[in-house]
């Protein structure tokens, strides 16, 4: 179960199946930019700017946290634009570039875990644009431009021994085409040659090296992008005489290798061309392109996302700090279940989303904070104006949605302390006031045991209402901070402690604060009871260290 300690963490368009996402922005404005999955990781790189340079620039975004950081950049003097790039056996590769018109050839290989690249080998034909796609441990690359020659080369690349092959060439010369590998085979999908686009979709046999024809990708075009969803090959992008003013393409087809068949999914809301996909944890990723033809640039970075094969199903809705059923205005939520979303995102900034991963919980028909989202749970914050009484809830992502769950009904206050074990129990997420230490016996640098006359500052969910509540999706305030109401009872040590302030975290969202001081003759221990009453209610019990 996913714990909940936020003090820790924190300081579409629908034209057809399936639907986009914008993410955080890509970093600059680039086009030509090139892109790979590793490591739960998307890495950008290479391009072209807008001052007429290329760039090595390497960027690494971590979809968990819609974050980007920059990597070391490639080492070829310069930079370069229309990179081929692929990941293979836990290493990223750049095998062949444009620059300048020029091609490179130098093969570069990119170790995460040192942040280092070397130049590992050199391929048989330089050349960038091409189409390139790895089987295991094996990258395949499929024509592209040789300085400012399409040709039909075909070559592979083996990361185990780090040696280049000859390989059948394409049947079709073709640069600015794409590639993907589905089911043990690659397949060389659109490109152009000058100024023709074409719609060639041809299949290569890696056990008997070999070619064939499939039927062609309805729309032709170069300069698109590309990734795999559940066994299906999914295209997009491009540019070429599309009928929009900006001479991109909008298109965005899925091929089924099984059945040889084309079928017609969600429209891309940002159309570009000059740009890669890179699909992880179910999502397509595009980051940059350029918007409209020829050398333009964006800082553009979508998600593509199916609908997951079941609806959203909804288990059961707990407290996130006391794991009870108890809930009140303003309290954060763990709702558990399947289907919920397509891989895993957390909140990572202001304001609150209320989508997050194609995902959307609304409470009582109003969308709600999210704060967490995954497969099998859900973090949200119920609205500070929730009045108690029944509570609706359900999910959607993408383009489906759950049953309706009844909850438990709201009541005035339903206090949850919240726990280092994230389930409610043992040491509680509590530190000892102004040193940012956690109030427990550890040698570990981050904690340190409380003292008889200390304040302490115990942090919880669920307090009830407040004297100025912040708007749902943003921070709590911090001058004049949200106060509770109700002021709580707190036992510390089997005596009462006395309470200094109760009320939201400045600069947190749905997280309470109660700072309490402990009372001289408090018992004292490696695990020294906490339980606190506000209203009717009382807490989860949750432990400290206390010493003289």
């Amino acid at each position: 179960m996913k714990r909940y300690l936020l003090w820790l963490a924190l300081g579409a368009a629908l034209n057809g199946q399936g639907l986009w996402e914008r993410r955080a922005p890509y970093p600059i404005e680039a086009t030509e930019v090139s892109a790979a999955a590793l490591n739960g990781r998307i890495y950008a790189l290479c391009g072209l700017l807008p001052n007429g340079r290329n760039t090595g620039a390497l960027y690494i975004y971590d979809p968990y946290r819609d974050e980007w950081s920059e990597g070391p950049p490639v080492p070829i003097d310069g930079g370069a634009d229309h990179c081929n790039v692929a990941a293979a056996n836990g290493k990223l590769y750049v095998l062949g570039a444009m620059r300048s018109g020029s091609a490179e050839g130098n093969t570069y290989e990119y170790d995460p875990a040192a942040r280092r690249w070397s130049m590992v080998a050199r391929m048989g034909e330089p050349r960038g644009a091409s189409g390139v796609a790895a089987i295991g441990n094996k990258i395949y690359v499929a024509g592209g431009l040789a300085g400012t020659a399409p040709v039909n080369t075909f070559e592979v690349f083996d990361t185990d021994t780090r040696q280049w092959s000859r390989l059948a060439p394409m049947p079709t010369v073709r640069d600015h085409l794409t590639a993907q590998a589905v089911g043990g085979k690659f397949y060389a999908i659109a490109g152009r040659v000058g100024a023709e686009n074409l719609r060639t979709n041809e299949e290569y046999d890696p056990s008997s090296n070999t070619w064939r024809s499939r039927t062609p990708i309805p729309t032709a075009r170069g300069g698109l992008g590309s990734g795999t969803l559940r066994g299906r090959i999914q295209v997009f992008g491009g540019e070429g005489n599309s009928g929009r003013p900006e001479q991109t393409f909008e298109q965005h087809e899925e091929y089924d290798p099984v059945s040889d068949t084309w079928g017609a999914l969600a429209l891309m809301t940002a159309p570009r061309h000059g740009l890669y996909g890179a699909t992880l944890d179910g999502r397509i990723f595009t980051p940059s392109g350029g918007p409209r033809q020829g050398a333009t640039f964006s800082n553009s970075n979508e998600a593509f996302f199916l609908p997951l094969p079941d609806a959203p199903a909804i288990r059961d809705l707990r407290n996130a700090a006391s794991f009870t059923t108890d809930l009140a205005p303003g309290t954060i939520v763990a709702l558990l279940g399947s289907n919920l979303s397509q891989g895993e995102q957390e909140l990572s900034r202001f304001p609150v989303p209320t989508t997050m991963n194609l995902t959307t919980v609304r409470v009582n028909g109003t969308a709600v904070p999210l704060l967490y989202v995954s497969r099998n749970q859900i973090n949200f914050q119920l609205p500070y104006s929730l009045f108690p009484g029944p509570i609706f809830v359900t999910v959607s992502h993408v383009t489906s949605a759950s049953a309706t769950f009844n909850a438990a009904d709201a009541t005035a206050t339903a206090p949850g302390l919240f726990a280092l074990s994230g389930n409610g129990e043992g040491q509680g997420a509590v530190r000892v006031a102004g040193t940012g230490l956690i109030a427990r016996v550890a040698g570990d640098g981050i904690s340190r045991a409380a003292r008889r006359g200390e304040i302490v500052e115990i942090y919880a969910t669920g307090l009830g209402r407040l004297d100025f509540p912040p708007r749902p999706s943003d921070p709590a305030p911090s001058d004049p901070p949200a106060r509770t109401v109700e002021i709580p009872e707190v036992m510390i040590g089997g005596v009462r402690a006395e309470v200094l302030y109760s009320g939201l975290t400045p600069g947190a969202i749905g997280l309470y604060q109660i700072n309490a001081r402990i009372a001289a003759n408090a018992q004292t221990g490696a695990a020294v009871p906490v339980n606190i009453r506000i209203g009717a209610k009382m807490g989860n019990p949750v432990t400290i260290a206390v010493v003289e």
